[in-house]
């Protein structure tokens, strides 16, 4: 049973490689991207630091638009979540956030929060 924080990131760490393996089919990448953001949840619950799990999160879903494509993760929906969460987010994760999504912005279909989106990853950039 998975109970404290080491535990819950062993986890996150073992599928966000799996999610990384890109020899592994699209739809098993996605599955194991799944556990990786279940666990992290799991890992905040257990005191992992809250900016820590939310740009883990931003940088897996990122990632997963990059190489699976916007089937697989809306670039739409991240960017948005990205607006809501990342301004409360300390400059380190805001940076790593930014680094993660830069090369999502362009795939975000809504023209206004695109560039909203664009000017917060410049700013932190």
């Amino acid at each position: 049973m998975v109970g404290d924080a080491n535990d819950w990131e062993w986890v996150r760490v073992l599928a966000q490689g799996r999610v990384y393996d890109e020899d592994r089919a699209a739809v098993n990448r996605l599955a194991w991207a799944a556990v990786a953001l279940a666990a992290s949840h799991g890992g905040e619950r257990s005191g992992v630091r809250r900016a820590r799990a939310v740009a883990d999160r931003f940088a897996l879903r990122a990632r997963v638009v990059r190489s699976l494509g916007a089937w697989a993760a809306d670039p739409d929906v991240l960017a948005a979540d990205v607006m809501a969460e990342g301004e409360g987010l300390s400059g380190r994760y805001e940076k790593l956030v930014a680094r993660a999504v830069r090369d999502v912005v362009g795939q975000v279909r809504d023209e206004g929060l695109r560039e909203r989106v664009e000017g917060w990853v410049e700013a932190r950039g």
